[in-house]
């Protein structure tokens, strides 16, 4: 996982080149005027879901955890807390799901980040992260997750 500033994002382009087209997205300045919705990009490699809704904090805590993508999730308005699971305590509660590159776990809380429009946070497969979250009040949030495949 990284967690970062915005302004950083073209130093992990490197180490990761589907980071350029999400780099370029981000600075066509096109996002906050688009629909919410589920888009494709000139590379194969690269999606986004652009969605809003209304932080929460779930009775039981479960994270999410990917197989084949990694998960570019960044704020465009509001404020939230994910928290991530230590890797070595993910104990499955749901049967992975290919379509969605998505499975449930249960594990143990390692670190809570506390998301803002400034930074962004980047999970690589089979990192356990639950997003959404309540920061200390609730709060709308309009967010853009990229799906980069690797």
């Amino acid at each position: 996982m990284i967690f970062d500033q915005i302004s950083n994002l073209q130093r992990y382009i490197p180490s990761l080149s589907a980071l350029q087209t999400v780099q370029d997205i981000l600075e066509s300045g096109k996002l906050p005027t688009m629909e919410c919705g589920s888009y494709k990009t000139d590379n194969p490699k690269v999606r986004y879901n652009l969605f809003t809704y209304r932080t929460a904090t779930p009775a039981n805590l479960t994270y999410e955890i990917h197989k084949k993508e990694v998960d570019v999730q960044i704020l465009l308005s509001g404020f939230e807390s994910m928290i991530i699971a230590d890797a070595s305590s993910l104990r499955e509660t749901n049967e992975y799901d290919a379509r969605k590159d998505a499975a449930f776990v249960e594990g143990t809380q390692l670190i809570t980040y506390h998301a803002t429009p400034s930074t962004f946070a980047l999970f690589f497969p089979g990192e356990g992260h639950a997003c959404n979250l309540t920061d200390g009040h609730v709060t709308d949030v309009v967010k853009v997750v990229f799906k980069i495949l690797v």
